[in-house]
Parts: C-alpha cells; sequence; structure tokens
C-alpha cells in the first residue's frame, strides 16, 4: 500500500510523543512528497482532528502525545540527528523518555482479538430469560436490595446482589456477607468465577479445580466498568449515561466476563482504544444490554476495528444442563444468604 502524508505524519508524531515542529516536519513532508500542497492549515486540521474528543483521529494517540500537541510547554533540541525531550518542572530541567505505545495499540488489539474468549451468545439468551422469572422469586427474599439495579431490561446479571467492595468496606466479616448499607453481598471477585467454571466444569469456582481445569491459564476481564468511579469512559463513548444508576450488575454479568490469557490483561485496562474495541465486539455480540449507558457513539471505534479477527464464541458439550445447573446453583446460594 503506498504511503500518504498522513501515514508520514502520524508515525512523526507517535515517533516524537506529539513534540511537533512545523517547519521541521514540513521539510520532511517536501522532501518525501514534492508535488504536496502541503500548508500550515492542513497541519491545523490534523492537530484539531487528534486533540479534538471528537476528532476523527483522536482514539490513535496517546493521552500524552495529545497534551503535548496542545501544549508549548516542551522544547526540542536537535543533536546528531537525534531528538532529545526537556522539560522544566520546580525550575529544574528534566529529560523526559518518549511515550511511543500509541504506535502499537492497534497491533496489540489484533492480537488479544485472536486469544479472548467471549461467552457465546446463545448461553447469554438462555440467561437473560431465566432472569425474568427469577426476578419475582428473588424479590420476596432479598429485602431492601435495589433489584433494579441487577435486573434491568436485557439483564444477563447471574448473580444479583452481588458486588465488588470497596477498600473502605473492608470491615470486620466483609467478605460474602451482606451490607447492611445496601443489602448486597460484597464479594472479592470470586463470584465471576462460576461462570466459567460450570462452562468448564459444572461445577462451581473453587481453587483446586480452577487450576485443573485449566481456567488457571486465563484471568478475568471485565469489559464494562462495575464500579461507580469506573465509568469515565462509558460516560465519554455513551451518548447518555445516568449517574443515579448503580453498576452493580456488571461485576457477574455473563457477557461481561472475558477469559484472557494471563499477563495480557493491563492493555485491556490501559488503552482507551483498546477498551473501546472491547465496548464494539461486546454490541456486536450481544445487543446494547446495558442500564445507565445509551446510544454508543461509533465515532470513538477504532478506524482499524474491521482489521481485528475476533475469536469466535464457543458453546461447549452439554451447555444446556451446565447453564441449568449453574442457574439452579446461585439460585440456592442467594436465597440461603437473604434467609439466613
Amino acid at each position: 500500500m503506498k504511503e500518504t502524508i498522513k501515514d508520514y505524519l502520524f508515525l512523526y508524531i507517535n515517533k516524537n510523543d506529539g513534540i511537533v515542529d512545523f517547519n521541521e516536519i514540513s521539510k520532511l513532508i517536501f522532501e518525501k512528497f514534492p508535488e504536496s500542497a502541503w500548508k500550515k492549515t492542513h497541519w491545523a486540521w490534523y492537530k484539531t482532528q487528534i486533540t479534538s474528543p471528537n476528532g476523527k483521529y483522536y482514539q490513535l494517540f496517546s493521552n500524552s502525545t495529545r497534551d503535548n500537541l496542545s501544549s508549548r510547554r516542551s522544547l526540542i533540541q536537535y543533536t546528531d540527528n537525534k531528538i532529545s525531550i526537556n522539560k522544566t518542572i520546580n525550575n529544574k530541567n528534566i529529560y523526559e523518555f518518549p511515550d511511543h505505545s500509541t504506535s502499537v495499540e492497534k497491533t496489540i488489539a489484533i492480537e488479544l482479538g485472536k486469544v479472548c474468549h467471549h461467552i457465546h451468545p446463545a448461553i447469554i439468551d438462555k440467561i437473560v430469560q431465566s432472569n425474568i422469572d427469577f426476578k419475582n422469586e428473588f424479590k420476596d427474599a432479598c429485602g431492601n436490595l435495589d433489584i433494579n439495579s441487577f435486573f434491568y431490561e436485557g439483564s444477563d446479571c447471574l448473580f444479583p446482589g452481588v458486588r465488588r467492595n470497596i477498600n473502605k468496606e473492608k470491615i470486620g466479616k466483609w467478605k460474602n456477607n451482606i451490607n447492611q448499607a445496601d443489602y448486597t453481598i460484597l464479594n472479592d471477585n470470586t463470584f465471576p468465577r462460576h461462570i466459567w467454571a460450570f462452562l468448564s466444569m459444572n461445577k462451581p469456582y473453587e481453587g483446586n479445580m480452577w487450576s485443573k481445569s485449566g481456567l488457571a491459564k486465563f484471568e478475568l476481564a471485565h469489559v464494562f466498568g462495575h464500579k461507580k468511579d469506573e465509568k469515565k469512559l462509558e460516560k465519554k463513548v455513551f451518548d447518555e449515561f445516568d449517574e443515579n444508576k448503580m453498576p452493580y450488575a456488571f461485576f457477574t454479568s455473563a457477557s461481561n466476563v472475558v477469559l484472557i490469557p494471563n499477563g495480557l490483561m493491563k492493555p485491556t485496562d490501559k488503552f482507551e482504544s483498546i477498551k473501546i474495541s472491547f465496548y464494539k465486539r461486546h454490541i456486536d455480540l450481544y445487543g446494547n444490554n446495558f442500564y445507565a449507558e445509551k446510544n454508543f457513539n461509533e465515532n470513538f471505534v477504532p478506524e482499524w476495528y474491521n482489521e481485528i479477527n475476533w475469536l469466535e464464541p464457543i458453546l461447549p458439550e452439554n451447555w444446556e444442563r451446565k447453564i441449568h445447573n449453574l442457574l439452579e446453583y446461585r439460585k440456592k446460594v442467594l436465597i440461603n444468604k437473604y434467609q439466613k
């Protein structure tokens, strides 16, 4: 594929972490593309499209790169054809090593798509239908719990009432017990594992079986945040977001828990473009099964998204029986917990 001015410019921007000298890049462009009509207004347009949150190329660059494009605080010094970036902080000069991570986000996303397991949509449909019937039965047992946070339309929450604790709630015997403030059951991250444990071995999660089943080779990644303070990106990419609706159901939402091979989960936490790619994959598989979020803005989806060749979801042998047993297990655990 023939290299374009945009390709050349973006390579320069990433290489220099957003510290752009217009005269330098113009000289390089005219050397590479002698017939080009490149001028300052072209650069101004590209800069806006990169630094503006609604810009066409916003998601292709890291926060630090965009910050540097928007700021004049850094000085570029050219020495022996090498670039050193210097800043002044508290009246002291420092050398800042450039962050080139943006240049590999696409590659990482493509590789993650090949190895991450999502729950099959047929399984999600079965759980959603089960929740319609379970809601009324559970309502009679759970006391003052706000069940609508867990049983909204299209919810595939497997353990309604269960949520991840926050640090200040770690008081006394908090784990797997009811929090009197809101009648939720606080958990450290074991309940989401039941979903994959039943699909693998038709048993609830416990340490030994997790290793024997081969599931210990994976980490669990939540696609969408399940704590109130984890929703910054969702607020950005959904046109509507209700601040008053709690995201707790996402903690044990079957469609929200993805298996990622050990050591590969960090990019799904740290890179916006990769997180948004997983948002898009979720919607493609399961539709808009959300509570507080509405109207996903696809303008935020990276332009390279369609190059990801996602691993197709698997239907394990006897999956219907396994899901039936999982649903019976959750009923027993939750009803006993709240009645006790």
